[in-house]
């Protein structure tokens, strides 16, 4: 049994990942991971679960984005702070999900589903707040390009992974996962040194959530500081990211497609059960 008011070292112990300092982005690694589990003591004690404290992230993250939408420098600033709290949740619920025995798959859909629904609002807000501001309804379009090449470029893993669930329950085949020669896919190779990639590597670092959210921390400091500097790279900001993730999110796409992807991907991770054997404690008869 856990205990009902766990200490933060029990909380720690049990709720950390291994090497959770070491995988994932920075701020995740240096201040969402270590201090969520301040968030997770409070929860326990106030018998919040994993599934509310997602709830609560997504409705933050959504907040920031109306806020950021108004097109005023407070609320610009009020939506950057909603969008830390939406970060810091999104691993508060984690915490708790494994502290309390309760992880599961629809904690996981429920929590990718947050972030795709968060990352489209932040994307279309960036482009309505400067229309609401400047009168200029085209810095709504700009908002729907972001939203559009964010979402795709999001989704893009989670096609790949929905195609391979359509062939595991189409085939009458029994796969085992790390089996065979292939095993586990290599993690992604970093910065490419030469090559387009030199220029590609950084430009999808950029789309991703944690750097846009730092992104949006520097506008923000600029909306306190100076409002007319602050317009003018919001303004840039949202022109060149408008550009850049519907074109990087075609081009993932259809690089995937060209390199089939799909199919290496699934063949890296699935090995056919040559012998129903392998499967140990299940009756044959269950296996097809």
């Amino acid at each position: 049994m856990r205990p009902s008011r766990p200490t933060l070292d029990e909380l720690r112990g049990a709720v950390q990942k291994g090497r959770h300092r070491e995988i994932g982005n920075v701020l995740a690694r240096r201040f969402a991971r270590p201090s969520a589990v301040y968030g997770t003591w409070a929860a326990v004690r106030l018998g919040v679960s994993a599934h509310q404290a997602t709830t609560a992230a997504m409705l933050s993250g959504l907040a920031g984005a109306a806020a950021i939408g108004t097109g005023d420098a407070r609320g610009f600033f009020a939506g950057v702070a909603l969008l830390w709290l939406a970060f810091w949740l999104d691993h508060v619920d984690g915490q708790l999900a494994r502290w309390r025995g309760t992880a599961s798959l629809d904690g996981v859909y429920f929590d990718y589903l947050m972030h795709h629904v968060q990352n489209m609002a932040v994307g279309f807000a960036l482009g309505f707040g400067l229309a609401t501001r400047t009168g200029h309804v085209a810095w709504a379009a700009a908002g729907f390009a972001i939203a559009a090449g964010w979402a795709v470029l999001g989704l893009h893993n989670d096609c790949r992974y929905k195609a391979f669930i359509q062939r595991l329950k189409a085939t009458a085949a029994s796969y085992r996962v790390d089996g065979g020669s292939g095993g586990k896919p290599a993690p992604a190779p970093g910065w490419p040194r030469r090559g387009l990639g030199a220029l590609t590597f950084p430009a999808y670092k950029a789309c991703e959530p944690h750097v846009v959210l730092m992104g949006l921390t520097g506008l923000s400091a600029l909306a306190v500081v100076n409002v007319a500097w602050w317009v003018t790279c919001w303004q840039l900001a949202t022109a060149a990211m408008a550009c850049l993730a519907p074109l990087l999110a075609t081009a993932r796409v259809r690089r995937a497609i060209a390199r089939g992807a799909t199919e290496a991907e699934f063949a890296a991770w699935f090995r056919p059960a040559e012998d129903a054997r392998e499967f140990v404690g299940v009756p044959v008869d269950r296996l097809h």
